[in-house]
């Protein structure tokens, strides 16, 4: 049996993420993937099928759209055989996680640039952090603008905190493969721009955990036709990790607790601090393999600093979905003692044991900030059906930003 390691698979990866920065187009071939091509030609050839290779790298690509098994090789047993390279096109959370084990791709490489540029910037300013944190929020909060948004996003960055360029930087506009019928939907779960497949359906993105990618979205969410989308690397290494971060920050909030997000400009992700002194630091991680996960995490998992006494790597709980034995597999390849490996919702059933709060005091509290907050979320709730139209009538950027960053705690000693 011909059989692929996962190097071939990462510069493979390396390859497709350079051909999809480039609109998806192939020539001239990008040097990874013609060296990755090569491997699997010599691959077939030792293993005595020659005559079943691929003749080139434009049916080579499209072959990364079948799934491994598909291929007629072996792989490596820490990737799922039924998972595939791109995906309409598109390379897969799978490719992407590759690409990063490889040395980078394009896509980290594009949100590196961005987040230094932001943090050279903060940390000159006086209100550096503050500023840090609403940055970082509002691009998880807003996966897509209206052109009306984005001018009221500029304003709003601009002005007094010099960061109005850098949305030119991680917003684009939306390319004409995602409209349907002259209209570009938006995800109902994430609220990312969703896909159209080539039988004119718009489907889930390849990229939220909360559906298969590709299944028909019966709910969805009409966009205005001029509206800007993240850019890819954005998208995946801010976007999606960062709503789990933020679901989990409201969450720990709920119980009261002391939290902190993004302390020292992104050292970690949440800093909570207990009643009784304990500090904890948290780093969200979402991947969809877990051994490519610690391939990815380097030597210091967390920064030691700002200090902490109990530090977790968390991951999303709806990982457990498509792989039920996440943690399993994540622990049996785990090097790290003073830092444990845990899922969303376990650390905050831990963080409500610990700080003692019964769960009727928390479903009190969290109905009170939802009905404080029901105004603002009613334009996305109206929109969750077919054919709705999202609303651009809202209030200034300004007057939402400054509600976002409300808490119910008074978070004495957060350097935010």
């Amino acid at each position: 049996m011909i059989r692929l390691n996962i190097s071939t698979l990462e510069q493979i990866s390396a390859g497709l993420i350079r051909v999809q920065a480039r609109q998806g187009r192939l020539y001239p071939y990008p040097q990874d993937l013609q060296l990755g091509y090569d491997k699997v030609v010599l691959a077939f050839i030792v293993g005595g099928k020659a005559g079943d290779v691929p003749d080139s790298i434009p049916e080579f690509y499209e072959l990364c759209e079948q799934p491994f098994e598909e291929w007629g090789v072996e792989i490596d047993d820490e990737i799922d055989s039924s998972d595939s390279l791109l995906f309409l096109g598109e390379p897969t959370e799978l490719t992407i996680e590759l690409a990063e084990a490889f040395g980078g791709s394009v896509l980290s490489q594009e949100q590196t640039k961005i987040a230094s540029v932001l943090l050279q910037h903060c940390q000159s300013h006086p209100q550096g952090v503050q500023i840090y944190t609403k940055f970082r929020r509002f691009i998880i909060e807003h996966p897509v603008l209206s052109n009306q948004e984005f001018v009221e996003a500029k304003g709003y960055f601009g002005l007094g905190v010099g960061l109005s360029d850098l949305l030119d930087e991680c917003y684009e506009p939306v390319p004409s493969c995602y409209e349907l019928e002259k209209n570009f939907y938006a995800c109902p779960y994430c609220y990312a721009l969703a896909g159209v497949n080539p039988q004119g359906q718009v489907i889930a993105n390849s990229s939220c955990n909360r559906c298969p990618p590709g299944r028909r979205l019966k709910r969805k969410v009409k966009l205005p036709s001029d509206c800007l989308k993240l850019k890819r690397g954005i998208e995946r290494f801010w976007f999606y990790p960062g709503r789990a971060e933020i679901q989990l920050f409201k969450k720990l909030v709920d119980l009261g607790l002391e939290v902190e997000l993004y302390p020292q400009c992104d050292r970690y992700d949440l800093r909570i601090k207990f009643a009784d002194g304990e500090v904890w630091a948290l780093d969200l991680k979402d991947y969809s393999n877990p051994y490519l996960l610690v391939r990815n995490l380097g030597d210091e998992p967390i920064p030691s600093e700002p200090s902490w006494d109990v530090a977790y790597i968390v991951i999303p709980a709806e990982r457990k979905k498509d792989r039920p034995a996440y943690l399993k597999e994540l622990k049996s390849r785990w090097r790290w003692e003073n830092v444990k490996p845990i899922f969303d919702d376990a650390v905050f059933a831990l963080a409500k044991k610990k700080a003692g709060v019964r769960e009727v005091e928390v479903q009190a509290s969290k109905a009170e900030v939802e009905s404080d907050t029901s105004a603002t979320n009613s334009k996305q709730s109206d929109t969750n059906t077919e054919g709705d139209t999202r609303s651009t009538n809202s209030k200034t950027l300004e007057e939402k930003s400054t509600k976002r960053g409300q808490s119910p705690t008074t978070n004495k000693g957060r350097k935010t």
